[in-house]
Order: C-alpha cells, then structure tokens, then sequence
C-alpha cells in the first residue's frame, strides 16, 4: 500500500478508500506502534494518516434515537382558511373564547 515508483522515477501516490482508511486506522491502534513506527512499516506519509485520523473523528456517523410520538386526538374544531391552511383548536370549555377566534380568523 505504498506509493510506488514507475520507470521514469517519479513517485506516484496510492489513493486509499474509506473502508482500508478505517481499516488501517484500527490496525493501528490495535498495534501499539506509535503513528510515526505505524506508518513507516507501511509507507504511509504520516501526515496524510494523521488527515484521516483528524477527518474520522470530526465526521460522526449518524446517531438514531427512539423517540414516542403522542398519539394525535382529534381537533374539537378544525378551521379551513382561503390560502388552504388548517387550524385545529381543542377547546376546554370556553366557547366565548373558541367563537371569537373563529370570528377573529374568518373575519366576522
């Protein structure tokens, strides 16, 4: 996994995909080498293993939670305005209220 030398003598660099990054990257660690010793023994340019090191922790890899959603109950009233947006509105007894807000948004 070295970059290798063609016939002209000009050194060419391996490209590495994510999957032998991360691999190696474990490898690593699991080696009790230092990055230095590590990357050496492969021929890896350190700071281009250092980059992947640095890149691999700032890029967290998505986290779901569970989450419960409250079941809906239904609107006591549901109003329909003219630009086709929907209010539902649970009221708890205070009809005065509840009607003077339907009139308020219908414009009586």
């Amino acid at each position: 996994m070295q970059a290798k030398q063609t016939t002209s003598g000009r050194r060419v660099n391996k490209r590495y995909r994510a999957n032998d990054r991360e691999r190696l990257i474990k490898e690593q660690a699991e080696s009790g080498l230092t990055k230095k010793a590590f990357c050496e023994r492969n021929g890896i340019n350190r700071g281009t293993f250092l980059g992947w090191r640095r890149y691999q922790t700032a890029v967290k890899k998505p986290a779901f939670a569970q989450v419960k959603v409250p079941t809906a109950t239904p609107a006591a009233v549901e109003v329909l305005l003219p630009n086709g947006v929907r209010i539902g509105i649970r009221h708890q007894g205070k009809q005065d209220e509840l009607v003077s807000l339907v009139r308020g948004v219908a414009g009586c």
